[in-house]
């Protein structure tokens, strides 16, 4: 399967799944924010102790969050080489690895605890609000998400392909690298196509699920705050006002 290592959306019952996804977002730019500032150790303590937090209530267990680290492994190693060859004092590149790696874990949750069109709506306004020159981020992101949604929509349809050549005789999945991508070749069209029905269908589907107040989905954005996100959103600003009084 080249789909193998999907990292997306995951349906639980948790606390961090029904907050706001303009408010995790939200939470997010602030993190990034912070890390970006002026250090401070109570700030940073603060900082990542929040995301493990976010962690725990995701209901989501811990080894889904440090497989993606995994995944990232090689590139933690040459953040490491780079800054060692620069000279960097140790503390110093330990603490720029760890604000890397806890804002992989934040995006983590984003994605693993949001449904992809709640973040693509989320991400449109918070931008929105913030936007001063007047480009058009709705129309952005939606292509950004679009592209997300190809690639599965891809690489499903050639999974499908392919096993209608198996039931057919033909076994390509056990075949060497070279074979396969002659085969993706050889199809691409066909699975092209099938990829634009599905996307085609997509998008009305998700335009019926956005518009349509009557319509009942985990899909649906939920303009509605609810006691957590107000928390959440409180506990951001402390950080910052913390950095502006004590920090600065």
């Amino acid at each position: 399967m080249l789909n193998k290592f999907n990292y997306s959306y995951i349906y639980e019952e948790s606390i961090i799944h029904r907050i706001n996804s303009v408010v995790k977002i939200f939470g997010l730019f602030i993190y990034i924010l912070l890390s970006l500032l002026k250090f401070n150790n109570f700030l940073f303590i603060c900082n990542i102790s929040f995301v493990f937090l976010l962690i725990l209530l995701s209901n989501i267990n811990i080894f889904r969050y440090l497989k993606v680290l995994w995944k990232l492994k090689y590139i933690i190693i040459l953040m490491y080489a780079f800054m060692y060859h620069k000279g960097m004092a140790f503390l110093d590149m330990n603490i720029i690895v760890f604000k890397f790696m806890f804002f992989i874990l934040y995006l983590s949750i984003v994605v693993f605890t949001t449904s992809r069109e709640d973040i693509s709506k989320g991400f449109s306004v918070v931008v929105d609000r913030i936007n001063i020159i007047g480009i058009n981020f709705k129309s952005i992101t939606s292509f950004f998400t679009n592209i997300l949604v190809f690639k599965d929509y891809f690489f499903e349809s050639y999974d499908e392909l392919l096993m209608l050549d198996s039931i057919k005789g033909k076994v390509y999945s056990c075949s060497n690298i070279l074979d396969q991508f002659k085969y993706i070749f050889t199809n691409f069209s066909v699975v092209l196509n099938m990829t634009r029905n599905k996307m085609n269908a997509y998008k009305n589907e998700m335009k019926y699920r956005m518009y349509k107040k009557d319509v009942k989905s985990k899909y649906k954005y939920r303009r509605r705050l609810f006691i957590f996100d107000y928390i959440y959103v409180i506990l951001d600003v402390v950080m910052v006002v913390f950095y502006l009084l004590k920090v600065r």
